[in-house]
């Protein structure tokens, strides 16, 4: 007699996550487990609650994200939309240093929260990482309803798991927090011999709290302040439970005011850092978001991009061959910048918008050539972050404008606004501006056949550097942030780019390096792969149609492609709609 099953996928293309050949096939689940697959017509009699007609479909384990800030928000938005209706579930949290606890007196600052920082103690230019809990609180009541009240890891995740969750959450324990909780305020300086001792205490306490690993944010307050001794004794506390080390290497410098003379770092030593550290702590390596360590210019050289890139990936090699278990992952659109994004130009003039009061204050104010003046001081002094031609040189150059009152300035950048004008570059800048403050623009796309380049290491995987949102957030302060496109299609947008478009990648492999090399990476057992046993996270998709839909003017936009999403058995996407089921489970440190 046929067997009784929750779920059956039938008609389908089977990838099951290792890299072999995909199979036509079927597939059942029962409870939270993968019951029974068969390779030909036949070989499965089942009988089941919901059936899954999979004929022109790949059915594939579900994407892991192995670079992710949902922690960070997956209270506020436990359903995580933008990661189950693109393939993700389960993702690795607590990156760059920044992890949801453990907490004191003081909270580190979330981007989904960005906008009640701002309202709390608001500044012109560099925000400050650490708010008193006393003042966050009362404020974040009115706006949620609860509270930030606990400190440790393991009462957070008591808190996810009362609320519920869709996706699974891999946790790290970021060290920039634990950094933040023993020195507070005074965090801009090596810590001591007492500090670090007492950080070591807090970072066993999470790993025994079930976290998988530490991660560090060395461009970041306030992982940048931090000493070698200090990252490997946090580190080394860390391998004690068999934790990964995640790495966003120093690589830009501080991501904060950057006067004339300051250099960055040299890119290199940041990897080879993080190299170091698995080398004397005994412990695995994940290397977030690597890019090309090695500047050509002038640029425009493919040949000397490509043995850039090549060197860049030798590290990486020469490592492993040493025995260092080092691995990276890519982020698959970066082109609009990382975790948010916007595309009004006035975002470039955010201090003194925020001066001003408003869109219609600023260009009134701009009127006024002092005040001109003093913006450019500010900036040529290295003043604000986001816009800083001391270490951005070709800014102007970077941005296209796509929408604009004055018709003569659309497809244009600012430096050929300049140019025809014949001034200069801010004061082209300016001119937009008041022409049109709403005007706005997109960032020119990068060499996509670098990504394959980095997309082809056997040792690549995908982490799309996002929060867990819905399609409605938006900030509430001009200039109006968005999330990332990468927050709603980036894995589709690998899939389309890398194995339907390019051929970089076989579909086997594509899913390989989103499946199982990350659940091996992370110790994620029962995960990544499809047999009998291995827990029912499977993703049901069209590759012919995969694709991502969003862009830099509207990223609020879910993909195409992904028809049916279950984590741990249950069906959270059916037909490309979120069902609303939160059947994710936090992944604790085994």
């Amino acid at each position: 007699m046929p067997e009784d099953y929750d779920i059956l996928i039938k008609n389908a293309s089977i990838v099951d996550g290792t890299g072999a050949p995909a199979y036509r096939g079927a597939l059942a689940v029962k409870g939270d487990r993968v019951a029974a697959l068969g390779k030909v017509e036949g070989d499965l009699k089942a009988d089941a609650e919901t059936i899954i007609d999979g004929e022109g479909l790949v059915a594939s384990p579900g994407f892991i994200d192995v670079h992710n800030h949902g922690d960070l928000s997956i209270l506020y938005y436990p359903e995580a939309e933008g990661f189950l209706r693109q393939g993700i579930t389960t993702f690795v949290g607590g990156q760059c240093g920044d992890s949801p606890g453990p907490f004191g007196e003081y909270i580190g600052l979330p981007w989904v929260l960005s906008d009640l920082y701002y309202d709390l103690a608001p500044t012109m230019y560099d925000r400050e990482w650490l708010i008193p809990r006393e003042l966050l609180n009362p404020r974040h009541r009115e706006l949620f309803g609860w509270e930030i009240d606990w400190n440790t890891m393991g009462e957070f995740f008591k808190r996810v798991e009362a609320k519920g969750l869709s996706p699974n959450f891999a946790p790290l324990v970021g060290q920039g927090d634990v950094r933040g909780l023993v020195m507070g305020p005074d965090f801009e300086r090596e810590a001591t011999r007492d500090e670090i001792s007492e950080m070591v205490v807090h970072v066993e306490r999470a790993m025994e709290d079930g976290c998988i690993g530490i991660s560090v944010g060395r461009d970041y307050d306030p992982g940048i302040w931090a000493s070698f001794d200090e990252l490997l004794a946090c580190a080394e506390a860390a391998a004690k439970h068999g934790g990964v080390y995640a790495s966003h290497c120093l690589r830009t410098g501080h991501r904060k005011s950057r006067r004339p003379g300051e250099f960055p770092p040299v890119k290199t030593e940041g990897l080879l850092e993080a190299i170091d550290i698995g080398r004397k702590a005994g412990m695995s390596v994940q290397v977030s978001h690597l890019g090309v360590l090695y500047d050509v210019r002038p640029g425009g050289c493919d040949f000397m991009t490509e043995a850039a890139v090549k060197a860049t990936l030798k590290i990486i090699d020469d490592a492993r061959e040493e025995g260092i278990d080092v691995s990276f992952d890519e982020i698959p659109n970066h082109t609009a910048g990382g975790i948010g994004t916007t595309p009004w130009l006035v975002s470039y003039l955010t201090p003194w918008l925020r001066v001003a009061g408003g869109l219609g204050q600023l260009v009134e104010a701009l009127r006024m050539e002092d005040f001109r003046e003093e913006i450019k001081e500010v900036i040529w002094a290295g003043m604000h972050y986001g816009l800083n031609p001391n270490i951005n040189e070709g800014w102007a150059k970077q941005r296209t404008i796509v929408e604009c009152k004055e018709e003569s300035f659309v497809d244009k950048t600012l430096a050929e606004i300049a140019e025809e004008l014949g001034m200069d570059e801010l004061d082209a800048l300016f001119i937009v501006v008041s022409t049109d403050p709403e005007a706005k623009a997109v960032r020119k796309g990068g060499n996509e056949w670098v990504k394959f380049m980095f997309y082809q290491h056997p040792q690549a995987m995908i982490g799309i550097d996002t929060f867990a949102v819905d399609d409605k957030r938006i900030s509430r302060h001009p200039p109006w942030g968005l999330p990332n496109e990468n927050s709603y299609g980036g894995f589709p947008r690998y899939l389309r780019q890398a194995y339907r478009e390019s051929g970089t990648l076989s579909l086997e492999e594509a899913i390989r390096k989103v499946t199982s090399l990350p659940a091996k990476k992370f110790n994620l057992r029962g995960r990544g792969v499809l047999k009998e046993g291995a827990y029912a996270d499977i993703v049901v998709f069209n590759p012919e149609t995969v694709t991502d839909k969003g862009d830099q003017l509207n990223p609020r936009q879910y993909p195409e492609g992904i028809e049916h999403v279950i984590v741990n058995g249950v069906q959270v996407v059916k037909g490309s709609a979120h069902t609303g089921a939160k059947p994710g489970k936090i992944l604790y440190r085994e």
